[in-house]
């Protein structure tokens, strides 16, 4: 076997140029490229915080309604009662007409705070629903360069969303 050693020889101002070339480049990549991004995942992170905060505050106010209705049903319940009793008191058909009066009086406030609060929750995921879409197109936005104001491109983004089950 002939071995044939070809001397290798290294030049100094090459490798000072190609040192320098490559620090400049690793500058230029952290300056333009890494920190816009670090960035814009920076703001993703608190977009996101903002939405899952304002999600707590409206299951509080959720909270704070059903607190509000419970006292009604309690006072409600209260009042039947009172009603009962006096028409226990009178008799039996006044004792009949009094009862059921109550009992039409407590469905209806019922079926209305559960109607408030079934729309309040609809209200809320509708627009926690257009926030995530709206972080979404804004973070596309950003990491792409493009632009996202299409209507179709909202459509899909809802719709990627909704199937998701984050709205």
């Amino acid at each position: 076997m002939i071995e044939l050693s070809i001397p290798v020889s290294i030049s100094v101002s090459t490798l000072v140029v190609e040192v320098v070339l490559f620090l400049v480049m690793v500058w230029a990549m952290e300056r333009f490229v890494f920190t816009p991004i670090r960035g814009a995942w920076a703001e993703r992170d608190r977009r996101i915080q903002e939405g899952l905060a304002a999600s707590s505050e409206s299951r509080d106010e959720i909270e704070r309604a059903r607190a509000e209705v419970q006292q009604i049903l309690a006072a409600a319940r209260a009042q039947a009662q009172e009603q009962i009793d006096a028409a226990v008191a009178r008799g039996g058909q006044v004792r009949d007409d009094l009862v059921s009066e109550a009992g039409v009086k407590f469905r209806e406030m019922l079926d209305g705070a559960q109607g408030e609060i079934a729309a309040e929750r609809e209200r809320d995921a509708a627009s926690l629903q257009g926030r995530i879409v709206d972080l979404a197109l804004m973070a596309a936005s950003t990491v792409t360069g493009q632009t996202f104001n299409s209507p179709d491109v909202r459509q899909l983004a809802a719709a990627v969303v909704n199937r998701e089950g984050l709205g």
